[in-house]
């Protein structure tokens, strides 16, 4: 026991007599370790910390597609899920959810407020595994036509709103004017749907639903996902094709699918976290490369101080020394030298992982919940185990097998150098090699962000504002009352042009408004109309064009004259006219599509007056056969603003929500952003995971370089006779650079192959992340061998010099 406190004074002396040594280790080590504690920290809140759903890889969420009618997201009717869960025999329960957040206007408790709820079959709580904090949760005899109106409320909304009063449970409220009676609050880390302040049932909202609108909504109309717990033994892709097959069976000889062509699910985790999930995985199997060339460039400095310190150690095993305590001296000091890194990279990862939470998009579950905690410091605690390994398993090795004779003879340096000139070799290889993994990954997803970048929207997103207004008026009045605050609001002098539709941009993701049609010269039926396309349908005020800066391509936009009593119009998108009709002229054709007047089910012609560009209304990958009818003739309302200035578009926020008050004093203004914040929302998977993983490649290459460097330099030391004896006996400085630049470019060239043989085996695991990119990217790879290979001559420039002006007669009398 006395010989720890005596080591490790000694180690203490080694450290500080080497100031350079051990700042560049302590940086290299802090940086490392920290970046990796602050990702495990997001890591663990945002994917491995306990949630409120039982066992939620097991978790399921499913919906149909339709290739051949355009729709990737086919949602499904409420007595469909029902059929496909009872004939399932791979998922042990299902229940039915809201395809997206409803809302309804809550009228005390505060000022009125429209408020996100997800509407949900009686068996989602019990599906999920998730138990309420106070009550109970919905259950199937809530969930029948007729029942008394019931919800349960967030934990958010209760403690935002009602100050978390544990008599909410029992209290009736109202929303949307009908009194709703609160059996429950779900605890704070229930979040699913996220954002979703009540939850309520589906089948007395979709029946009486459908007695205004006189049709079965519960069988016809698709509005919900669902969600299933899978078997013990089942798979999500075994469970889809087998939901195929059942969709195909329920549908045989109907005139149009309903389901889709084959059921899609999606793991609850992926479907709740979205491509932030394989982000965040990238970026911790990227910070955990960097910590093993961390581990690697460390390792390799401190068999440089083993090489420098090798004639003293054989001095003292010649003394009596053993080579146990001589070890025990040199593990000492890497623990000391690994835990003072690992500490101060815990101190460091606080600031990285708030940095972190502030770069990362915003919607993330649980992302609040970043903090270096109990879990996370353990975690740091094991990462300070392995570094501690991986710094002291080459230096323990060159001690164990030091040769004392050997050693001690004239030219004892020359083979002890080699030695440790071999080890070090070998921990670059290793270096480059990982440094080129984390490389090509970060120049993939910088290509697929860039590439991003260039879709082409079809709109200008600067310089508009969006918000959604609810005048809480009848719905066909609301068109008309819009109509009359976009003329009011158009007059501001900041105001370019305002304009209104029934659902912006981006605004549900995959989800939208969908109509069936039938052109002219075929026969109204179900099957036609089955056979065509489904298009996505857009309610649009005259300037909402203007507004978006959406290029008209033929004919006109809308105008005054398009009223509730002139001739029924339609405007279609590019992709809409080249697939309805190919290689004619759009302008004047007809087609049959519903009117949306409630409880009519009647249908009209319109007369396509103008073709505009394709615009990505339900995803940045996604173009939608659009649609668009007059504001003045439909019953829709176009309810999401769009108001394009001259200037910041935020900064008329303010005045914009005031005369919407001015022209109605009850009205609900939400969802204020401005149109390039939406698109960059659509981004920031993508942004946050290229320049995050970019900044750790460039501080891999950073470390790759620096132990290049030194390995150089050490085999330039250790080879100066040799280079002495060529000089003297007439060989050009060019010759002695062109024998250290092979050896150079040997090690590098092997490292960055190695690197690319496991980036290419590595590549599908990026592939969530990729965005028109393949994983294995030719141009990419030979962007980073060349970049690579120019940062290995720029480390090689100074040693390269060094040897080629070595003073032959000085080296060799010494």
């Amino acid at each position: 026991m006395g010989s720890l406190p005596r080591n490790l004074r000694q180690a203490l002396r080694q450290l500080a007599a080497a100031p350079g040594f051990t700042i560049t280790a302590l940086l290299t080590l802090s940086l490392s370790s920290g970046a990796t504690t602050a990702i495990f920290s997001a890591v663990y809140a945002v994917l491995l910390s306990p949630m409120s759903v039982r066992d939620p890889t097991s978790l399921v969420v499913g919906w149909g597609r339709d290739p051949a009618r355009t729709e990737g997201v086919v949602e499904q009717s409420y007595l469909d899920v029902a059929d496909l869960g009872r004939a399932s025999r791979h998922l042990g329960s299902t229940a039915a959810v809201g395809s997206h957040a409803w809302n309804a206007v809550l009228d005390e408790a505060g000022e009125p407020t429209r408020l996100p709820y997800a509407g949900v079959s009686g068996s989602f709580f019990e599906t999920l595994g998730a138990r309420p904090l106070l009550g109970r949760v919905l259950g199937p005899d809530d969930d029948v036509p007729n029942a008394e109106s019931v919800a349960v409320m967030s934990y958010a909304l209760w403690s935002r709103r009602f100050g978390s009063d544990p008599a909410i449970v029992g209290r009736t409220i109202r929303l949307d004017d009908d009194p709703t009676r609160i059996v429950g609050v779900m605890p704070p880390s229930f979040d699913y749907p996220r954002g979703v302040d009540l939850w309520a049932p589906l089948a007395p909202g979709l029946a009486a639903a459908g007695a205004a609108w006189k049709s079965d909504v519960l069988r016809n109309v698709g509005v919900l996902y669902l969600v299933g717990r899978l078997r013990p033994g089942a798979t999500a892709e075994i469970a889809a094709e087998e939901l195929s097959s059942i969709a195909r069976n329920l549908e045989a000889g109907s005139a149009a699918p309903r389901i889709g062509e084959q059921v899609v699910l999606q793991p609850f985790l992926d479907h709740v976290i979205g491509p932030t999930r394989p982000a965040l995985w990238a970026l911790f199997g990227a910070v955990a490369v960097l910590l093993g060339i961390a581990g690697a460039n460390v390792s390799g400095l401190m068999l440089t101080r083993v090489a420098l310190r090798e004639r003293d150690r054989a001095v003292r095993q010649a003394l009596g020394a053993s080579r146990r305590v001589l070890a025990a001296e040199w593990l000492v000091e890497t623990i000391v030298l690994s835990s003072a890194g690992g500490l101060s990279g815990l101190l460091m990862a606080n600031w990285l992982a708030t940095a972190i939470v502030s770069l990362a998009p915003a919607g993330i579950p649980r992302l609040e919940q970043v903090s270096v905690n109990l879990p996370v410091a353990l975690f740091s605690v094991l990462v300070m185990t392995v570094v501690a390994l991986l710094c002291g398993l080459a230096p323990a090795r060159q001690v164990g097998s030091l040769d004392v004779t050997e050693t001690l003879r004239e030219d004892g340096r020359s083979t002890t150098g080699a030695r440790t000139l071999r080890a070090r070799s070998g921990l670059i290889v290793v270096q480059i090699g990982l440094a080129v993994v984390l490389l090509v990954g970060a120049g993939l997803i910088l290509r697929s962000f860039a590439g991003m970048r260039q879709i082409d929207l079809g709109l200008d997103p600067s310089h508009v504002l969006s918000m959604q207004v609810d005048p809480r008026i009848e719905p066909d009045r609301q068109n008309a009352w819009m109509a009359d605050l976009l003329s009011r609001i158009s007059k501001h002098p900041q105001v370019e042009a305002a304009g209104a539709v029934y659902l912006r941009p981006l605004a549900l993701g995959p989800i939208g408004q969908g109509t069936q049609i039938v052109l002219d010269g075929q026969p109204d039926t179900p099957e036609v109309a089955g056979r065509n396309p489904l298009l996505n349908y857009q309610v649009a005020t005259p300037d909402y064009f203007r507004a978006m800066s959406i290029p008209l391509k033929r004919g006109r936009v809308f105008a005054d004259e398009d009223s509730a009593t002139g001739p029924r119009v339609a405007i279609v998108s590019e992709s809409t006219a080249a697939r309805l009709w190919p290689g004619q002229d759009p302008i004047g054709r007809r087609f049959l599509t519903s009117t949306f007047v409630r409880g009519a089910g009647t249908k009209a012609w319109r007369t396509v007056v103008g073709v505009v560009s394709d615009v990505r209304y339900r995803g940045l990958s996604e173009v939608q056969l659009d649609m668009y009818d007059p504001a003045a003739q439909t019953p829709l309302a176009a309810t999401d603003l769009v108001i394009r200035t001259a200037s910041d578009p935020t900064a008329l926020a303010g005045v914009i929500q005031a005369e919407a008050r001015a022209a109605r004093p009850d009205v609900i203004v939400t969802g204020i952003t401005s149109m390039d914040a939406v698109v960059g929302r659509a981004m920031a998977p993508w942004r946050f995971a290229s320049w995050v993983l970019a900044l750790f490649a460039g501080l891999a290459l950073l470390l790759a370089i620096v132990g290049l460097v030194s390995v150089f330099s050490l085999d330039v030391a250790h080879r100066q006779r040799e280079f002495a004896i060529r000089l003297a006996l007439g060989a050009r400085s060019g010759e002695v650079m062109a024998r250290v630049l092979r050896g150079t470019l040997a090690r590098v060239t092997l490292g960055s192959l190695l690197g690319l043989a496991v980036a290419g085996l590595l590549g599908r695991a990026l592939d969530a992340l990729l965005f028109g990119v393949p994983p294995v990217h030719w141009p990419t790879y030979a962007i980073v061998l060349v970049v690579v290979l120019f940062a290995a001559l720029i480390a090689a420039w100074a040693p390269v010099r060094w040897a080629s002006r070595i003073d032959p007669i000085a080296v060799l009398r010494r």
